[in-house]
């Protein structure tokens, strides 16, 4: 005879068990659907931390920060420079040294009698020659520095190229770059801006941007986006100067 008495209990576990499998399936389902949420989240918030990378507001729009006087002269029908020279640059960079001591009075003249506008791409290439980024961290103090006027900055230029360390080492360190920013009349609040890297990321967004373009070399000199090959001072001097 079969034993129904066991039945409704077979039954019940049968269920219990159907439950729990049910259980677990929506504790699995949930568990990945979190899981799902935090990674659009994370992908997210890091894309919106590389979309707000600080942007300095001294730079064109290619990223340049452009040295002119008021009268420089200007391309017939537009209110853009007639004559461009662009330098791409690393502060860590010992010929870009030397090309500021060689060629960097040519270039104030050039742009203090109205003739060209110099566009200064400091980059950071050689952080790899330091133990300290360097390269990045006098990008973003120079950046910093642009915040007050670009004399400020051009003032802080020459005196980095001055002051530049040998490669292999630290290189100067923030305390030190800040002390040069405010030698070169920067307000106090450079300090802050330099110390706490304030434009580090921008710095790396447009050195990759600059990468892109086939620029991998520094110092580059363009002159109305055309390479420029530099020999003497009078050579440069005389290249921009022939453009009608």
């Amino acid at each position: 005879m079969p034993n129904t008495a066991r039945t409704p209990r077979n039954t019940l576990a049968a269920a219990e068990h159907r439950r729990s499998i049910w259980v677990r399936v929506g504790v699995t389902t949930a568990l990945v659907a979190f899981a799902l949420t935090v990674g659009i989240i994370v992908i997210a918030t890091r894309d919106s931390s590389a979309q707000t990378a600080a942007a300095p507001s001294s730079v064109t729009e290619t990223g340049a920060l452009r040295a002119a006087t008021p009268n420089v002269e200007l391309a017939e029908g537009a209110a853009s420079p007639k004559r461009v020279l662009t330098v791409y640059e690393d502060f860590q960079c010992p010929v870009c040294k030397s090309f500021e001591a060689t060629f960097g009075d040519t270039l104030d003249n050039l742009r203090t009698d109205g003739i060209a506008a110099i566009d200064y791409h400091p980059i950071a290439i050689l952080d790899r020659m330091s133990s300290t980024d360097y390269s990045t961290r006098a990008a973003n103090a120079s950046l910093c520095v642009a915040d007050s006027s670009i004399d400020t900055w051009l003032g802080f230029h020459s005196a980095v190229y001055e002051q530049q360390p040998a490669e292999g080492g630290s290189g100067l360190s923030d305390e030190q770059l800040t002390d040069i920013a405010l030698a070169a009349v920067a307000p106090d609040t450079a300090g802050d801006c330099i110390t706490g890297g304030h434009y580090t990321d921008w710095v790396t967004d447009s050195t990759q941007s600059v990468l892109e373009t086939n620029i991998n070399a520094t110092p580059t000199v363009l002159l109305n986006g055309e390479p420029l090959d530099l020999s003497t001072p009078d050579a440069l001097d005389a290249a921009v100067r022939a453009i009608p």
